[in-house]
């Protein structure tokens, strides 16, 4: 195995693919097309919010920030324009008065299932020369290693699973370590 320090090392290259793939998918270009194709009409900004909820289910606005790392306020606004688009709806948590658990609306839902429907296309098509046994090992190997990113000790990635084990109470807490870091608003 080349050292890692070396030019053509795998950990040289994994690195480049990820950086060059989070830096793509996460582009506003790229979701403004997942989403117009899906016929989903939200400002591409707003389309991870619609998937982490679709994804992980009804949560506070906090957790969901916390998620995507995003500030509180920037959340807030992407939250009243899904809002106001009939994308997502506010209810009383009943654990806490002064929070909301925000969850998909029906017509949210429909979004949800479209844009994934749209990525899925997208990695079908990328995949495309790809042998079956091939495509799940990649899968397999891809979340093990997405679970398996930490920073300072504390896991990148949040699943399902984080998500929905965060305790009401610890939800409006601020976060510790390395907090939201805050994308250009649009």
């Amino acid at each position: 195995m080349p050292d890692s320090d070396s030019p053509d090392s795998p950990e040289r290259e994994l690195l480049a693919a990820l950086t060059l793939l989070v830096a793509n998918w996460g582009s506003v270009a790229v979701q403004e097309t997942i989403a117009r194709r899906a016929g989903v009409t939200v400002d591409p900004v707003d389309v991870q919010p619609l998937y982490t909820l679709g994804q992980q289910g009804p949560q506070r606005a906090s957790t969901l920030a916390d998620t995507l790392r995003l500030s509180r306020p920037t959340m807030s606004k992407q939250l009243r324009r899904l809002e106001n688009a009939g994308l997502v709806s506010r209810a009383s948590d009943a654990a806490d008065a002064r929070a909301a658990i925000v969850s998909l609306s029906p017509a949210g839902a429909e979004a949800y299932r479209r844009l994934v429907g749209e990525g899925i296309a997208i990695v079908q098509g990328a995949l495309a020369q790809w042998d079956a046994a091939s495509t799940g090992a990649f899968a397999r190997d891809l979340s093990r290693f997405v679970s398996s990113l930490t920073v300072d000790g504390e896991s990148t990635a949040r699943s399902e699973s984080t998500a929905h084990a965060e305790s009401p109470a610890s939800a409006d807490q601020p976060s510790t370590g390395n907090g939201p870091v805050e994308r250009e608003e649009r």
